[in-house]
């Protein structure tokens, strides 16, 4: 089984190319080359539910009133996930139960990241 996708794959020209690719080895290239990360539901919480949370404006405010400045942090082209691995990731997540679910997707990329 192979998949189709707009990998990394230079030409001689620098130009990206299209090649197959087998699943382990497009799992080993979002998971360990481009870092990507499996976005898991969050676990419920009944001890936070029914706290009222703070709006951003009103925690904003306050650092303002400490004096604190806000680092945005910059954005790096290099540093960033490609959206191809992230649509991996995000398939590898959503996996159903009858395959394993949460555990095998986290599994999955565990076994990934290290080839």
């Amino acid at each position: 089984m192979s998949i189709h996708s707009r990998f990394p794959n230079r030409s001689a020209t620098g130009n990206r190319t299209r090649r197959a690719q087998g699943v382990q080895q497009a799992l080993e290239w979002a998971f360990r080359t481009e870092k990507a990360r499996l976005e898991l539901p969050e676990p419920p919480d009944s001890e936070n539910a029914d706290r009222p949370g703070f709006g951003l404006e009103y925690v904003l405010m306050q650092r303002a009133a400490l004096g604190c400045r806000i680092d945005g942090g910059h954005y790096k082209p290099d540093s960033s996930t490609h959206e191809d691995a992230e649509v991996i990731a995000a398939c590898v997540a959503g996996l159903p139960s009858s395959l394993g679910g949460l555990r095998m997707a986290i599994r999955i990329a565990e076994l990934s990241r290290p080839g």
